[in-house]
């Protein structure tokens, strides 16, 4: 049987794929419909696919999106207009044609000196040959071509030829040229042409002129957001769209027949400018292929493209919106559950859930309705409202959707901003109350990172049943009761909780009656007394009885200073240093034995009964708490003074090893101030003792303010800092034991007041931190940001490896695993969120801290994941850090001497910083030692300071030389290679012209030769205002290319650290080395200049540590490897603010 001919399959190979500007005829070819879009109500046409309001797609009959790939729609416009973002190639394309005869320009034969029969063959004429053509732009943003010929050259009637593209128009020697003319001109190049332009790199396309807009498909369009109310976001592009309809209509209402020259030239540039603002909104105009790119030739961006393209990236892939959210002031309900929240009333009764009916809830959902507990219903594409008012008795029916009120026992999701990692999410179960404000319970502030002090959350309402089942079984508290960063838990008692465990463990006996009402608030009914009657008060409970109520039954636990057994306290340190961990490790027990809803219901029962104890026994503070003896105080004022010096240097050379010795000094002073708030005063009670931010901010009522002002890692400017110093000595004129406070440190404390200076630091550094608080985050932000948009598909797999799920590619073959243990981490953990979590919320808190250890690794780690693609020379950039070798002589000093002779090698010493004194002396006619008999009236001495010159190991004879070539340099330059030419210099080891001068000093001498011509006081003029100024700034030792050269102490604390294999060291020498700025032009300059300075010394300097600072450099020139150990050490550095980031950087 013979095949059928139709059902034949062709073979076919691809030759090439043509790309260009759509032209008419594609846009209508691509459009789902025949009739163009006339009015802006059919811009949500069903013919333009899903999603819907409402129905189906009503081109391919599509009803669900995942199956409508979406279709495109068109707007006829009455004109034809240039393409807003190729005009300036059209230009160039048509400046090539001759506009008479089509053909290309020939440029040679466009030349005076031209014969009659050269002319008459030229493939151009003559008239074409003299137009140029312009591009316009008009006062609303439109573009359009402009002719131009010179005065000199127009005539009368200059244009007629371009009646035959359209109009017969102009008698000025400039004249529009029309995109309906251009489009005519487009038509009719000839081919032969065409190929010449395009060996040319030009390709004429009828996409150039636009008579077609395309509408896209509705899938690629951003969703109108909206709680049923009011729309809280929309797509702007579509709103601009409109304006195009409403020029188009605009257009065909105003005309009564054919448009004459004017008119169209008006119509099109209103119409392109309409058309331009929505290509920049829709999708940023992309530039234009430009040929003059290939050679080089660059341009400048469009910055409001820029914006409007960022702005579109964010409201499609960054920014999220909802509706159904609010945000609220917290405040702590210690007798609600933790897993629960309260919500006011005011908020409930505004926000809805949304609830479909069925058979099952139908009868469930009418009862809401007919209680007024439901606030609109939608049945189809229509909704309806239900509010108090509207008419009529609503039954409800199967497949209509309710939004019902806010009720007890729905789930919510919370956030306190800026907090991002995992654990900052929390599902929590509502209930109403009558107050304003939200309340928590305070175990749940410390995933969250809140307190009471006035801070807001975000509550997020889930609508869908997707959504809340996705809510349930990830932010559900009992689901997060361990931590994924870390496996600790997230839950921790509070101070009032310890404190409340301390004072019943101080009284440790209660009577019937507090007995009675703690035992309210656990699950387990009241034992026995542990004493029936005991000094005439009757029976008496202890402490651990009460305890052991709110444990689980058959409880067994058992540590180093605890034992349970049966759910019966055998032993417990009542020490409340340890009371926080006892508790970790019993609730750990419990969640590994009993489950997490029994570790919910241990804290659910604790915290009321610990908080009614507290409100029982009641804890005070009084003035005697914050007095401190008179000898701590005088201790630490004396103490303070040493601190000094290194405030001194922090001022001038922002090193950071300074930094950390400061910190650590300043950390020794608080040490007897929080030893006597924890001991022996009732404040110690209260706070947190292993927290350094609560010992601080104790410290500074009572204590001493400490250092306030910073001149780096602040919002506010070095001058300020400069400016209060300045203030300090005209307040302060003869105060010189008080100098550090002229460097931002506050001795004094709040309790016992500050002065008008003190006072004017303090608000300085209280203003910064409200400022950093706001303007601060951007950076943290959009590091999260960017981190999440990587590493948010990095997920762990079942076969143990971590992929990316969008590409399938693996990432790591082990997560996690050392040799010997075995992985916590199960499939599905987003070890990637995990990761970029651990690293934005220490930029958080660096940002806030603002602490100069952590302002230093925040710059660290700024510069490793921000780092830029191009070379930018900054200080980092030119920065390189030396490690010196042990040579293990067994000498003292052996290593202090290395790094002052590699300093000396090289540090520049000019010499200005040498010099002593300028002096001019007259001397009539004398012989210099050197140099014949001359004619020399003045003579110009520099003297030298002689113990700084001796430091130097250098004599005169080098120093005259370098002078020499700086004068040599100088005599090339015009302006004033006069006054060198005729300069003369010498040198002598000892000099005694001078009143002043006690003893003889090295000197540089110089004269003027031939003076005659000129005056005295002319001469010691240019002597004393060019000559010396460009001597003293020559360098007479070190490398002028080095900027600065320091001896620094490195610790393991530090971010440049460098561990030696062969030795564990807690520190050691190294120099900071850091280039000027010019003398820097690429990457890879700073380790190669300071490499090659370093050759006389190489052998001091131990090579295989010594590293560029920039991790860009150190990627570049070491490699890789190197590269990511650095990072990782920087990551670790930074990430120890937050202990739960070291498991995932």
């Amino acid at each position: 049987m013979e095949e059928s001919p139709s059902s034949t399959v062709w073979d076919g190979n691809i030759t090439g794929i043509r790309f260009g500007l759509a032209s008419r005829q594609e846009i209508c070819t691509a459009s789902s419909s025949d009739f163009p879009i006339s009015a802006a109500s059919q811009l949500a046409n069903p013919f333009l696919g899903l999603p819907l309001e409402s129905g189906k797609c009503e081109s391919c009959g599509a009803a669900e999106p995942g199956k409508c790939e979406g279709h495109f729609g068109f707007i006829e416009l009455p004109i034809p207009i240039y393409h807003p973002s190729h005009v300036s190639e059209l230009k160039r394309l048509l400046s090539l044609v001759c506009l008479k005869c089509l053909k290309l320009k020939n440029r040679k034969n466009q030349v005076k000196n031209i014969g009659i029969l050269e002319r008459a063959f030229s493939s151009c004429c003559e008239e074409g040959a003299l137009i140029s053509i312009n591009e316009v732009k008009t006062t609303d943003g439109a573009f359009y071509l402009e002719l131009r010929v010179s005065s000199r050259s127009y005539r009368d009637g200059f244009w007629n030829f371009l009646e035959k593209y359209g109009y017969r128009y102009g008698d000025e020697p400039r004249r529009p040229l029309l995109p309906s003319e251009v489009m005519v001109i487009l038509k009719k190049i000839p081919e032969g042409t065409k190929k010449k332009l395009a060996g040319k790199g030009y390709f004429p396309q009828d996409g150039y002129i636009v008579q077609c807009v395309p509408v896209p498909p509705n899938c690629l369009s951003v969703p109108d957001v909206s709680d049923g109310i009011t729309v809280m976001s929309s797509d702007h592009s579509i709103a601009v769209l409109k304006k195009v309809l409403k020029q188009v209509e605009i257009i065909k209402s105003s005309r009564s027949g054919t448009p004459n020259f004017e008119s169209h030239e008006v119509e099109a540039n209103d119409l392109q400018a309409a058309l331009a603002q929505y290509i920049e909104v829709r999708g940023t105009a992309k530039a234009s292929r430009d040929v003059e790119t290939r050679f080089g030739v660059s341009k400048e961006l469009n910055n409001s493209s820029t914006k409007a393209w960022l702005e579109k990236m964010k409201t499609l892939f960054i920014r999220k919106g909802s509706g159904f959210s609010s945000r609220s002031v917290i405040t702590g309900d210690a007798y609600k559950g933790v897993h629960e929240i309260g919500l006011p009333f005011e908020v409930a009764q505004r926000i809805t859930f949304e609830e479909r009916v069925t058979e099952h809830n139908m009868q469930y959902l009418q009862k809401l309705v007919d209680e007024k507990l439901c606030l609109t219903y939608r049945d189809g594409s229509s909704t309806y409202s239900l509010r108090e008012g509207s008419k009529g008795h609503t039954f409800l029916r199967p497949g209509q959707v309710v939004h019902r009120r806010i009720m007890d026992g729905d789930i919510v999701f919370i956030n306190r901003p800026p907090t991002t990692h995992k654990h900052s999410l929390q599902a929590l179960s509502v209930y109403v109350h009558d107050d304003h404000t939200v309340k928590i319970n305070p175990l749940i502030c410390g995933p969250l990172s809140a307190d009471f002090d006035g801070d807001c959350i975000h509550l997020f309402y889930p609508q869908s049943l997707a959504a809340k089942a996705e809510v349930f079984e990830l932010f559900s508290v009992e689901k997060q009761l361990l931590s994924s960063h870390s496996g600790n838990l997230n839950l921790q008692l509070a101070n009032d909780s310890l404190l409340s465990l301390k004072i019943l463990f101080k009284n440790y006996f209660l009577t019937k009656e507090a007995a009675q009402q703690l035992a309210m608030f656990v699950s387990n009914s009241l034992p026995q007394p542990a004493l029936f009657k005991a000094n005439r008060s009757g029976p008496q409970w202890t402490a651990l009885q009460l305890l052991q109520t709110a444990l689980p039954p058959y409880f067994d636990c058992c540590g180093d200073r605890h034992l349970i057994r049966k759910s019966d306290i055998l032993r417990i340190d009542y020490n409340r240093d340890v009371m926080q961990s006892i508790i970790n490790d019993i609730v750990a027990s419990i969640f590994f034995e009993k489950g997490p809803d029994e570790v919910l219901k241990f804290f659910n029962h604790l915290q009321p009964f610990l908080m009614e104890n507290l409100f029982l026994e009641g804890s005070s503070v009084g003035l005697e708490d914050f007095y401190i003896p008179n000898a701590v105080v005088e201790n630490i004022q004396n103490r303070i003074e040493e601190i000094s010096p290194l405030l001194y240097q922090l001022r001038s050379t922002n090193n950071e090893v300074i930094q950390l010795q400061i910190e650590n000094h300043l950390r020794l002073l608080k040490m007897p101030v929080a030893n006597f708030i924890l001991k022996s005063s009732a404040i110690g009670d209260i706070i947190d003792s292993k927290s350094d931010s609560s010992i601080t901010k104790v410290v500074q009522q009572v204590g001493f303010l400490g250092l306030q002002l910073q001149s780096k890692g602040k919002f506010y400017s070095r001058a300020l800092v400069a400016d209060m110093a300045s203030l300090f000595h005209k307040k302060y004129p003869f105060c010189g034991s008080y100098t550090s406070e002229e460097f931002g440190l506050v001795r004094s404390s709040l309790f016992h007041g500050l002065d008008a200076y003190q006072e004017m630091v303090h608000s300085i550094s209280a203003r910064e931190v409200i400022v950093r608080s706001s303007r601060g985050l951007t950076e943290p932000g959009t590091l999260f940001k960017n981190l999440m948009a990587i590493l948010r598909d990095v997920v762990i797999c079942y076969d143990g490896t971590v992929r990316n799920v969008c590409s399938n590619s693996i990432i790591q073959f082990e997560y996690g695993v050392k040799p010997g243990t075995t992985s916590f981490f199960a499939a599905g953990e987003p070890v990637g969120v995990l990761a970029a979590t651990a690293m934005s919320n220490p930029a958080y808190k660096a940002v806030l801290d603002s602490s100069p250890s952590s302002n230093s690794s925040w710059e660290m780690m700024k510069e490793i994941l921000l780092c830029s693609v191009n070379f930018r020379n900054d200080l980092s950039d030119r920065r390189v850090i030396l490690y010196l070798n042990d040579c293990d002589c067994g000498r003292k000093y052996c290593r202090e001497n290395a790094a002052y002779l590699v300093k000396n090698q090289l540090k520049k010493v000019s010499l200005k910083d040498i010099a002593v004194e300028f002096l001019v002396e007259y001397n009539g006619q004398q012989t210099i030692p050197g140099s014949s008999e001359l004619d020399a009236n003045l003579l110009g001495h520099i003297h030298l300071n002689k113990s700084l010159f001796q430091d130097l190991d250098i004599n005169m004879q080098e120093i005259g030389e370098k002078c020499q070539g700086t004068i040599d340099a100088f005599r090339k330059k015009k302006k004033i290679a006069t006054h060198f030419k005729r300069i003369k210099l010498s040198s002598s080891e000892c000099c005694s012209f001078g009143q002043n001068c006690d003893t003889d000093m090295p000197c540089l001498k110089f004269f003027w030769e031939d003076t005659g011509d000129l005056h005295l006081e002319r001469t010691s003029q240019i002597l004393a205002d060019t000559i010396c100024p460009v001597l003293t700034e020559t360098i007479i030792k070190g490398d002028p290319r080095v900027c600065m050269a320091n001896i620094i102490w490195i610790s393991p604390d530090t971010t440049t650290w460098i561990r030696n294999p062969c030795k564990n060291q807690k520190g050691e020498l190294a120099l900071d080395v850091v280039l000027e700025k010019e003398s820097v032009k690429q990457s890879g300059d700073a380790w190669r200049i300071v490499l090659d300075s370093c050759l006389p010394v190489i052998h001091l300097i131990d090579t295989s540590r010594s590293i560029p600072h920039a991790i860009k450099q150190v990627q570049e020139l070491l490699g890789i490897s190197c590269a990511f150990e650095q990072a990782v050490q920087v990551f670790l550095s930074f990430s120890s603010f937050l202990s739960s980031g070291k498991c995932f950087v």
